[in-house]
């Protein structure tokens, strides 16, 4: 059953009615008011987070990294499996009911939604509300819908959309490996949605996770201390158990001789940190429908 996230002012017989043809067809709909502190709270209720939207896993990280800098050294960060948590809704809907361009602060909320955790933005509206609050340069929305609207249309696009995350969500597991809490943390909520995720925030952390659980693939920072990218690739490589997994690096630099020097170890691509959220998903979310096309052969 795919989550819907049905954000409108105040429900009215007509969205009601498009509420209630979702619940129809198998949507799982859950309504709140176009406010960012409204959305805000909902999605950590839903997520079952309660430390300010940090994720507990990396809140655990950095305080393993504040230990070790106050005593030298400290014990292995925990890998969470997000497989079993409360997944957020991958679906938005915006109802417009005369709402104005003071809904400037929700939708850029939403915009940054759709770029750092793939939320599939939907708008219903007159061609007026639409005008008036979207416009008419508004990347970021998949789909504007003008009422009256065309459930055949709408449902038939949800159900496709509902079935992109299912396929994309069936079992797949990535190793995220980074000695940057921040720079971990983002990447972890990017694909958490998608895939089942682990987290290692040094080398030998990740050797230690992968004697443990089998993953499809490694996101490998490239530049790490005391055990760097190159040298945890080799170990991985070098391990029966472990040497067919995938391994994509991340860096930073995206000048030629950084690059070159990535592509010498020959990872199965690499992605730069600097990339938009939405391109490094797309870019997975494509190594894995190719890898799914060969499979068929």
């Amino acid at each position: 059953m795919s989550k819907v996230l049905f954000i409108t002012e105040k429900v009215s017989f007509i969205s009601e009615g498009i509420i209630n043809h979702l619940k129809a067809q198998d949507f799982e709909v859950l309504t709140v008011k176009p406010d960012v502190t409204a959305i805000s709270n909902f999605l950590k209720e839903d997520n079952g987070n309660d430390e300010e939207g940090i994720d507990p896993e990396v809140a655990a990280l950095l305080k393993q990294q504040q230990q070790e800098g106050e005593e030298g050294e400290g014990g292995e960060a925990p890998a969470e499996d997000t497989s079993e948590k409360k997944d957020i809704p991958r679906i938005f809907i915006l109802y417009l009911q005369g709402e104005d361009n003071l809904m400037i602060d929700v939708l850029g909320y939403i915009k940054d939604l759709v770029e750092d955790r793939g939320i599939r933005f939907f708008v219903i509206g007159t061609q007026e509300e639409i005008d008036t609050v979207v416009g008419k340069k508004a990347d970021y929305v998949a789909q504007i819908y003008t009422r009256p609207v065309d459930l055949t249309e709408l449902i038939k696009r949800l159900q496709k959309e509902g079935e992109a995350v299912d396929k994309l969500k069936e079992f797949k597991s990535i190793l995220i490996v980074d000695d940057d809490a921040t720079a971990l943390r983002s990447m972890k909520n990017l694909l958490s949605t998608h895939y089942k995720i682990l987290v290692a925030n040094s080398g030998m952390n990740a050797i230690t996770i992968l004697a443990k659980n089998k993953v499809d693939l490694i996101l490998l920072d490239f530049e790490m201390p005391i055990v760097n990218g190159p040298k945890v690739l080799e170990m991985i490589r070098s391990d029966p158990n472990t040497s067919n997994i995938p391994v994509m690096f991340l860096t930073a630099k995206g000048d030629k001789r950084s690059i070159m020097e990535v592509l010498r170890f020959k990872p199965e691509k690499y992605l730069l940190k600097t990339m938009l959220p939405k391109d490094i998903l797309d870019s997975i979310d494509e190594f894995f429908r190719a890898k799914a096309i060969a499979a068929r052969g």
